[in-house]
């Protein structure tokens, strides 16, 4: 009897809700993802991709990033009997992305190499057994770069498919 109360409570704390690992590929903004599972409801969040920009002539420059999330409404989402497979639920995030200035299409050039963004977001994530996801965060942040830092709003929209997961 203690040895199956202690074996429960082992599985107990270990159970993760987060996936192991998703590969994901954005198709609205052409990049790819892979979301790690860090914790029971915490992922890490690795991304690169290519953001377009309009300044006089339309531009696509390369970006990475990297986020922190913490899944805030797993425990309600099975109660309701939704799934939370793919991480589907709602974050909150820290945020960070680093947008490489040297456009890949046109000429033009922002007067620094990078320019940052950083902020916590709110978000929404969910993934559909055929592969398909979709996700969106919004929050404020800070900007650097071209010519002072500043203060906005950041929002994301992001669609693509799940190629691959790990296994809870």
């Amino acid at each position: 009897m203690c040895l199956f109360v202690g074996s429960w409570i082992a599985h107990g704390q270990s159970a993760h809700n987060v996936e192991a690992g998703l590969f994901k590929v954005n198709a609205l903004l052409p990049g790819i993802n892979y979301e790690l599972g860090a914790g029971q409801r915490s992922t890490y969040n690795f991304e690169m991709g290519l953001i377009p920009d309009w300044n006089g002539a339309f531009d696509i420059f390369p970006y990475v990033g990297a986020d922190y999330r913490y899944f805030t409404n797993f425990g309600r989402r099975l109660i309701k009997g939704k799934h939370i497979s793919g991480n589907s639920g709602d974050y909150v995030a820290f945020t960070n992305r680093a947008q490489i200035t040297a456009p890949l299409l046109a000429n033009f050039e922002y007067d620094v190499p990078i320019l940052y963004v950083g902020g916590v977001v709110y978000g929404i994530q969910r993934t559909y057994k055929s592969g398909f996801y979709w996700g969106t965060s919004l929050g404020p942040a800070f900007y650097s770069g071209n010519n002072s830092p500043s203060a906005g709003i950041l929002f994301e929209l992001k669609v693509g498919w799940v190629t691959g997961h790990g296994k809870k």
